[in-house]
């Protein structure tokens, strides 16, 4: 399969934006839930965020087959979003009608989640490939290249949270080196907290 692998930095408008729907199609998550506004503005903020590792694979159209994002500061992008507070109230409040469910996971969540982070950490926030592109090394490469970045800017260590029953991310972490430190609840979810050292 031929790809380009490219930083998050480097997609233009189009490409962030069929990001974000290639987010909404192929990785299950709170973000996801909340509708594709949601996850178009999330991409916006992080690619013009300097603290953000993200690096993205494109097809040879320049399509986006898969991608890798983290930050040192977890939550931080997804907390910018209340910043435009217009946009967020109404985004908030069509959630709130369409999927109301959505919201109080949201809110439990931010309540319940303890994700303390080591100094010198980055989390891997989210990593996911398209279902055409699947089973074909794409997601380890991309893995790969969030933690070369992650070692270029210095970072001592990569902390993510995965789905405990998610035994195939589980088993592409574990072979990359990652260790799982502890499981936690965070809201109705049941996720193991696991860890790269950067040597």
């Amino acid at each position: 399969m031929k790809y380009s692998m490219i930083a998050l930095t480097q997609l233009n408008a189009d490409q962030t934006k069929k990001l974000a729907f290639l987010h909404h199609r192929a990785l299950h998550s709170l973000l996801t839930d909340l509708g594709a506004p949601f996850l178009e503005r999330y991409y916006q903020l992080a690619r013009a965020d300097s603290s953000v590792i993200g690096v993205c694979a494109l097809d040879a159209q320049g399509n986006p087959l898969g991608w890798a994002v983290g930050s040192p500061t977890p939550g931080q992008v997804a907390r910018r979003m209340s910043e435009a507070r217009g946009w967020f109230i109404i985004q908030m409040l069509r959630a709130l009608v369409t999927n109301p469910k959505t919201i109080w996971q949201a809110f439990l969540s931010s309540r319940l989640a303890s994700v303390v982070m080591e100094p010198g950490a980055i989390e891997l926030t989210y990593i996911g490939v398209d279902e055409s592109a699947r089973k074909k090394g794409l997601g380890r490469d991309l893995l790969g290249a969030f933690i070369e970045a992650a070692r270029e800017k210095r970072f001592s260590s990569v902390e993510l949270s995965v789905e405990a029953g998610n035994a195939a991310a589980i088993a592409l972490y574990t072979r990359a080196g990652f260790r799982v430190m502890r499981s936690q609840i965070e809201g109705a979810f049941n996720r193991h907290r696991m860890e790269l050292i950067l040597t």
